[in-house]
């Protein structure tokens, strides 16, 4: 049995998390396929539009609509089902999906893993009501990432603390009592990336972030030192809104906050910049890459032409040949660690971003790909082992996107066994992408 297999890429979302609008809109959410069944019903729907089909048929619309979503929309339906569930019981309630399979994690004789660790990346999705100028309230409040680390913080502490089990009197639901498991035996280690956009703070407000969750990261002369850290802070760290702001309890222990977080999570498409042309932005962008490769705090960065796109230049600023070549090519950043997500896959029959990406690995063992939310079918592994070569495969990592991966998966631990049993890859390349890799890209 191997100690642990590594998610470098996985979600923990509610509802109250993503910018709602972002979400509902994603093309990958609703899209040409879900309209044509939906409209499909009616005659000659393809031939007029579909704004005179509701006009006249408002009730018949909203019907086929109620329809699709409660019969068709399968995974959509599962998707929500997670997003809608107290964020606290994330952990407790997939990992008792995953123990009941007794398929490849556990304990138990024949299980392939005993840990399953994790890498949930918070997404700074800003001001969510910023711009929307035909809004009454279109003034955000502040510090727009607090919630989420809250959020997180509590989930970590809830699953170290508490067990998910059958309810012993009623058939089909599941009762949380207090933890009997002692925290090693529990199935998940979770290292999360903090998200963030430095244009929704000041300079002063981002060196204070890294204070806050990155104090004495530079320290770390030894890897397991570093993942020795987490592991110690895991699931003893509550929060509060409160707190965050006040600081009540840094006051106490300026370290409460720090070794919590593994790394940070940079998303282009929601408006971040790799390299501003505004030179008050670009110092902010700076000190940013200064201090990760100063901490050696890896980055993980959205690449792909879908996601949660709110803006205009988010082709722009998520081309790695374009902005992020000027980040890349500078020697006081040879040393930072990043991995482009998503293989960097476009979804217009174009595979430019995918190959900047290889060539900046075959040039610099620092940059990493993960092949998140692009193998959702066994099958789907061909594309990986293609690009998988004696200069590359080092610095390909495992991510599945869950829960996001909801959209197009029946459930985390298909995505899971998809890649454990898929033929495509040598047992070689497995333990590469899942084990070997990404303990060199989190605390290498």
């Amino acid at each position: 049995m191997s100690d642990r297999f590594y998610d470098v890429h996985y979600h923990l979302f509610d509802l109250s998390h993503p910018n709602l609008l972002a979400f509902v809109l994603r093309d990958d959410l609703i899209d040409t396929k879900t309209t044509r069944k939906i409209l499909g019903s009616f005659p000659f729907v393809l031939k007029i539009l579909p704004l005179w089909i509701v006009n006249l048929f408002p009730g018949k619309v909203t019907r086929k609509v109620k329809e699709y979503i409660r019969d068709d929309a399968k995974n959509l339906r599962n998707l929500l089902s997670v997003m809608e569930g107290a964020i606290e019981y994330h952990f407790l309630y997939t990992e008792y999906f995953l123990l009941r399979d007794k398929k490849h994690f556990g304990t138990f004789p024949g299980a392939r893993y005993r840990k399953l660790a994790v890498c949930p990346l918070l997404m700074d999705f800003g001001y969510k009501n910023l711009g929307l100028d035909d809004c009454f309230y279109n003034l955000p409040p502040a510090k727009p990432i607090i919630n989420q680390v809250v959020d997180l913080l509590n989930a970590v502490w809830f699953y170290f603390n508490f067990d998910l089990i059958p309810h012993p009197d009623k058939l089909g639901r599941l009762k949380l009592i207090p933890a009997v498991t002692p925290p090693d035996n529990k199935l998940f280690e979770i290292y999360p990336f903090l998200g963030l956009n430095p244009r929704n703070y000041d300079l002063t407000e981002i060196a204070e972030l890294f204070d806050k969750y990155f104090r004495d990261y530079e320290r770390d002369d030894q890897p397991d030192k570093r993942r020795a850290k987490i592991l110690r802070k895991m699931g003893k760290v509550r929060a509060d809104l409160e707190d965050m702001i006040t600081r009540n309890r840094e006051k106490e222990d300026a370290d409460y906050y720090s070794y919590i977080f593994a790394g940070i999570k940079l998303y282009p498409p929601l408006g971040f910049d790799p390299w501003p042309d505004d030179s008050k932005e670009l110092e902010k962008v700076r000190f940013l890459y200064s201090e990760c490769v100063r901490k050696r705090i890896p980055l993980t960065v959205h690449c792909s032409g879908r996601g949660y796109i709110t803006s205009p230049k988010a082709s722009e600023f998520t081309d790695p040949s374009n902005r992020w070549k000027k980040v890349l090519a500078r020697a006081e950043y040879r040393d930072l660690k990043i991995n482009f997500a998503h293989l960097g896959t476009q979804f217009d029959g174009r595979d430019d971003w995918q190959k900047t990406i290889m060539s900046c690995i075959r040039e610099n063992g620092n940059v990493y790909t993960d092949c998140s939310c692009q193998t959702t079918d066994k099958d789907n592994y061909r594309k990986v082992a293609r690009i998988m070569d004696s200069q590359t495969e080092a610095n390909i990592l495992f991510g599945a996107d869950y829960l996001i991966n909801l959209i197009w998966s029946g459930s985390y631990n298909e995505y899971l066994d998809n890649f454990l049993t898929t033929p495509h890859l040598s047992e070689k390349q497995k333990e590469l992408m899942c084990e070997i890799n990404p303990e060199k890209f989190l605390f290498g």
